[in-house]
């Protein structure tokens, strides 16, 4: 019997998750603790989770009732032309590319933990090794979709294992007591300046709405997917996913670690 070619549910899944775990989840408990308290942020996490889920089912409806389309840029165009079809591609691919851009910049920042040559992560040597890394992984991604899926599936589990490793310990080392004595306070002074509870919230918004830009991955290979229905199914259970790390990775530290401790924490973190 022929293989069916193309790619599967969890391929897809995976799309997203490695699409949007990029550089703002290793630098988001120190950017959300330099203007927030716990509750501020557990409050923010609800409020976007409850978008972006919404986001994903409206992307889900749109592969339903428009199965011959491919990705976002694709929906637009039919609903408001070509024109808006062209901005939503065009700002889709920039995205992409300045995520990389970040991405690449954080990689070379933690290499230069081992390698001095690329302290920083903004100097040549880091410029060329990310470039060579950048053509290395188009290389694989043009030899076609499914060695890309595997690459892409790699990558991700390399991105996973730190982070399920940083959650098991911060569950360990969990203090109910540090996490609770500051739960709705204002920020801490020297931090970010004293700050109500409608400050705060919306300091976590953009930091938080950054780190699920990608979740669009698996709406954009639809066209390449074994069953097309796997592309809707696969951005609800990567955004569940996401929502799941996420919060546990950015709350977990207010935990063993006081909000200024995390505030001043050495990027990434």
């Amino acid at each position: 019997m022929e293989e069916k070619k193309g790619l599967s549910l969890g391929a897809l899944t995976a799309a997203v998750v490695t699409s949007s775990i990029g550089s703002g989840v290793f630098t988001l408990t120190s950017s959300l603790a330099s203007g927030a308290d716990p509750g501020p942020v557990l409050l923010a996490w609800i409020v976007v989770g409850f978008g972006i889920m919404m986001l994903a089912m409206s992307l889900n409806n749109l592969l339903l009732k428009q199965p011959e389309s491919e990705g976002i840029q694709a929906y637009a165009q039919v609903g408001f032309g070509n024109f808006a079809g062209f901005v939503s591609g065009w700002g889709y691919w920039l995205s992409a590319w300045l995520g990389n851009v970040a991405f690449a910049t954080v990689l070379m920042s933690s290499l230069g933990y081992f390698f001095p040559i690329f302290k920083g992560g903004q100097n040549i040597p880091s410029v060329i090794f990310a470039s060579i890394v950048s053509w290395m992984l188009t290389f694989i991604v043009n030899r076609g979709v499914e060695s890309a899926a595997a690459m892409n599936t790699i990558i991700t589990i390399c991105k996973l294992i730190p982070l399920f490793a940083f959650i098991v310990v911060g569950i360990f080392v969990f203090k109910g007591g540090i996490f609770t004595a500051h739960f709705w306070s204002n920020v801490a002074s020297g931090v970010a300046g004293s700050s109500n509870l409608v400050e705060q919230f919306r300091s976590c918004l953009m930091i938080m709405m950054w780190v699920f830009v990608g979740v669009e991955g698996a709406s954009m290979l639809s066209s390449r997917a074994q069953n097309k229905n796997d592309a809707g199914k696969a951005t609800i259970i990567g955004i569940i996913s996401l929502l799941v790390i996420y919060v546990l990775a950015s709350v977990l530290p207010y935990g063993y670690l006081s909000q200024n401790e995390l505030a001043k924490i050495n990027q990434p973190a």
